[in-house]
């Protein structure tokens, strides 16, 4: 997950920034942005600009960079840009909530990954996220983005678990859903970052994380009336590969790809 678009998320994000990479080190970034851009090349894409959507610390777009995109990003916590800056110092990186994004150009591809928008608690708010996403995005631009399933929800959200990183930081992750969540349902997780001090105690640092599950059919009514077009949906294998169809009770995550109409993007 990366950072979300709500006030008191982008707060967490702020402490969890430091973090960040290495809560998601086993995350692999660059066979992500290869196996979307096939995807995407698939469906007729051949551009090099790009715009992602609650980018984080940097780590969904850096695979862009290395392959020559022009990227500017954009997220809610301005912790995690500062170490999104300092991997891509040329990026345009901008604090901005995404349901109300400025135009930051005419983007060929608006990203957002890491099931940030299941970070939104309302339809309103999905709506008004994808109507930014679409108004920087040229006519016949592409917007692709996952979002968790309900697998995701009784599962992982609903479950405990404790794991440590090379430095000796512990991350617990406590989940706060059920496993017989429903759909449309919302859900939370905390997530305990226990940082080592010189002295042999630890740091303690928490962070927040609500959800909501979007079903699939509400998802495409709110990308018709944010003027993109369904092209595909797919669901994403455990080890990132994506599958012509999605099941919400045997993938963790979904993957939606939608084409900007024209005359689309209203606000």
């Amino acid at each position: 997950m990366t950072a979300a678009a709500a006030t008191h998320t982008g707060t967490d994000y702020d402490a969890f920034a430091p973090h960040y990479d290495a809560f998601t080190s086993g995350s692999d970034y660059e066979r992500w942005a290869e196996v979307v851009l096939e995807h995407l090349r698939a469906h007729g894409f051949e551009g090099r600009t790009l715009l992602d959507v609650a980018c984080g610390t940097g780590n969904s777009f850096m695979p862009f960079v290395k392959r020559g995109f022009e990227v500017a990003g954009c997220d809610s916590s301005p912790a995690m840009l500062v170490e999104a800056a300092r991997k891509a110092p040329s990026a345009n990186l901008v604090v901005a909530d995404m349901r109300d994004l400025q135009v930051l150009g005419e983007f060929e591809l608006v990203t957002c990954f890491d099931d940030s928008l299941n970070y939104l608690t309302s339809e309103r708010d999905l709506l008004a996220t994808c109507r930014s996403m679409a108004a920087n995005l040229v006519t016949g631009g592409l917007v692709v983005f996952d979002l968790n399933t309900l697998r995701a929800y009784r599962t992982t959200f609903a479950r405990d678990s404790v794991r440590d990183s090379h430095d000796g930081r512990v991350f617990a992750w406590r989940g706060g859903s059920s496993e017989c969540a429903e759909a449309g349902s919302s859900a939370e997780a905390w997530i305990d970052v226990f940082v080592p001090l010189a002295d042999g105690s630890y740091e303690r640092v928490r962070s927040r994380h609500s959800q909501r599950h979007f079903p699939r059919d509400r998802v495409a009514a709110v990308l018709g009336e944010a003027g993109l077009e369904v092209i595909a949906v797919n669901g994403v294998l455990d080890d990132g590969t994506l599958v012509p169809d999605s099941d919400e009770l045997r993938q963790l995550k979904v993957l939606y790809t939608a084409r900007r109409a024209k005359g689309g993007a209203p606000r």
